[in-house]
Formats: C-alpha cells, structure tokens, sequence
C-alpha cells in the first residue's frame, strides 16, 4: 500500500523526533499476565493466534515482579502498572493483593505510588468488581466493539454467545462513575461501520474512544480497501466536526496525531515495549511486552536473574528497533506522526522481516492526514482550539469553568 504523498504544507523534516540512544533504560513499567487465560473466545484474538497455552500468576511472582520495579519498596514517581493479556479479572484474589502491595509501601502518586492500567472484557465487571475498581483509583480499559450485532458478532463466550450485555453495563457504570480514568477499545475488523460503532460507544457517556484495526494471521478478520475508506470518510468527518466546534468524545489514536504534528510526544518507537517497560508472565520470565508472553524468542530474561542485556540489546535493535531503520517506514511521510507499528504486530503477524500490516498502515496515514489538515484549519481560524489537545492545557481550563 503506498504511502502517497503528504498533506500540503506539511514537511515531515520539521518533526524530526529526538534520537534515540540504544543504551540500557530504567525500568519505569511493568506489565503483569496475571491469570494466563481468558474466559470469552474473540474470534479474532491475536493472542490465541500467536501465543502458547499460559498458566496463572501466584503471589510470589508477583511479589518478585513487584521487586523490579520498587526494588527498595517504593516505587520511583512516573511507574506504572499494566495488567493485561488474557483477562486479568480472572486473577481478581491477585489484583487485590497488588493493590494492599501498593498501598502498604505508601506515598502518594506523585512521591511513587504508580498508576495501575488494567485492560479487561469486561464480562466479569460485576458492581462489586465495579466498586472496588472505582475505590482502588486504577485506570481501566473496556473492549466493547460497537452496538450488539457488531460486538456480538466477533466477542463471544466459548459456546458462541454473544458477552455485548454485561461488557456494556460495565461501561455505561463505570463511564457515569471515573470518566477520565475510563477508556473503551473497540477492534475494527472486516466490514464493521467505524461511524457507527463510535457512535454506539459514545451514546454510553463514553469520553475516551480508541478505534483499532484487527490484527490477525486469519485475512477474513482483516478490514479491506472498502473498510479503509469507510474509515478515512470517518476521521475527515471527525476532524471536521472538532475544526467546527462540535462536543465528541476523545478519538485517543487521533488525539496522538495531532499533538504530534504540533510538536509534542515525538518518538522514534510507538511504546516503551523492551526499554523501560517489560512484561511478566506467570513463570517470572520476562518480555518485552504483552503480546510477546510465552513466545520464546523474545524472552528478555527473568524477575530472579534479572533482564539479560544481550537480549534485551538485541530487541532494542531488531524487532523494536526505531522508525528510520524500518521499512517501508523509513520513507512514509507519516512516520513522524505514527513512530512506526506494534513491534509484536509486526513481528508476529506482519508480512515479514518485521514489516507492519500494509492495512494497519492506511489506517495511520487516514489519521495523520486529518490531523495534519486540521491543525492547519485551527492555526487559521481558532488557535485558542488547539490547546484542548495539551492535556495540562485543557486540565487548567476545565478548572477554570
């Protein structure tokens, strides 16, 4: 798919992310595969399509796990937490005994305490489940893929029934309860209306909304040319709308565009995956990430022994090596404003060589022209607009009503 040319006006040269050392970095994240499994069938789940059978974590891992990252008890400020892969809830005598964890070392947020992001189905969000996460002050992340028949159809229970219901009631609760600490995932697989699902999830009081292509080894689960530009009529409405003064909900994927093509959060890799972030699993072996627990080739060493610096260094420069040393990236326009595709994607289920899926790509590229034409739009006519893109920007605002 070829990237074609850039918006008018806009110079990729003139966002040059900052290097990027390849040197060893201080751990500042750590992701948990705390139960190994799941308990619904998504019939386009990447993880059941590139990952081996995994068992649950016990306490003393986590306990090591929790060692790596506050090594004297106390976590540094800036940590964090992520708890995913599989479904975590399935683990939930675990969470809570990360959460006493985090609590008995003490602090607060700012003198260490880390943020905790657990990503969820949302099937097992029970009120009494809700409750506790709404105490515990974790941020969460539901994956509800649109209005019924299109959730339905791809996130079933393991005897094909469809799991919409109670992933929805666990959103609408928890979007009227922490707003700001809740976020919904919907997956865009192959004939799905981007339109519609946005607005399905929105009508829940959804404020945050990331819309994210499917990525499988299976092409029918796959978004096509058709889907693509159902998708880009999309996000040209979307930006549009906010060029005009329309309320909607936080698109957090072109959110990231457009803070991008005014400057900020310039990256040479598109996450922290094996530099200041690794990934448990229930063994204590870690990984650069979620998505790469239990493929072996990837392992980075363990709590225990410690991260293997061979290993990690050869992550660092093959597989999550940075934008400019990886093709077709090395000459997408875009690539300032995208930091190059999912390593694990890439890797596990790209073409080859560590190349990103072409589709994944076009879906990118949608968001980045948009972006790029809308920042132009409000630079002439409402600049004041802008600033709701800077979070600490629209923080003070928001005070200020």
């Amino acid at each position: 798919m070829r990237a074609g040319a850039p918006p008018p006006g806009f110079d990729p040269a003139e966002l040059a992310p900052p290097p990027l050392p390849d040197r060893e970095w201080p751990l500042a994240a750590v992701a948990l595969d705390v139960s190994g499994a799941c308990n619904i069938a998504c019939r386009y789940c990447a993880e059941a399509a590139t990952q081996p059978r995994r068992r649950a974590m016990d306490e003393a891992t986590l306990e090591a796990a929790w060692r790596q990252l506050a090594p004297d008890g106390r976590a540094r400020p800036g940590t964090s937490i992520r708890l995913g892969s599989g479904e975590p809830l399935l683990a939930l005598p675990l969470l809570q005994r990360l959460q006493e964890r985090i609590l008995a070392a003490g602090g607060s947020p700012a003198e260490g305490r880390p943020d905790v992001f657990l990503t969820t189905n949302g099937t097992l969000a029970t009120p009494a489940v809700r409750n506790w996460l709404v105490a515990a002050g974790w941020h969460v992340k539901v994956s509800l893929d649109g209005p019924r028949e299109v959730h339905d159809r791809w996130r079933v229970t393991r005897r094909g029934l469809g799991t919409f219901d109670r992933a929805a009631e666990a959103v609408s609760d928890l979007a009227r309860r922490i707003p700001e600490r809740l976020a919904v995932t919907a997956v865009l697989c192959h004939g799905a209306d981007p339109a519609e699902v946005f607005e399905a999830v929105g009508a829940l009081g959804v404020r945050r909304i990331e819309l994210v292509p499917a990525a499988h080894l299976d092409a029918g689960v796959l978004p096509d040319l058709g889907d693509l530009a159902r998708y880009r009529r999309f996000i040209t409405r979307y930006a549009r709308g906010i060029a005009n003064g329309e309320g909607s909900p936080v698109l957090i994927r072109f959110e990231s565009r457009v803070r991008r093509v005014l400057g900020y959060d310039l990256a040479r890799v598109p996450c922290a995956a094996g530099r200041t972030m690794v990934a448990v699993d229930a063994g204590g072996d870690l990984y650069p990430c979620f998505r790469f627990v239990g493929v072996a080739p990837y392992r980075l060493g363990g709590v225990e022994r410690g991260l293997d610096r061979r290993a990690a260094a050869a992550f660092r420069r093959g597989p999550g090596r940075p934008v400019e040393r990886r093709p077709p990236c090395d000459r997408c326009w875009a690539a300032p404003l995208c930091a190059g595709p999912c390593f694990a994607c890439a890797e596990l289920l790209g073409p080859g060589g560590g190349r990103p899926l072409p589709i994944h790509c076009g879906y990118v590229r949608a968001d980045a022209r948009a972006a790029v034409r809308l920042v132009a739009r409000l630079r002439r006519s409402h600049p004041e607009r802008l600033l709701s893109f800077l979070p600490e920007a629209r923080a003070a605002l928001d005070a200020l009503a």
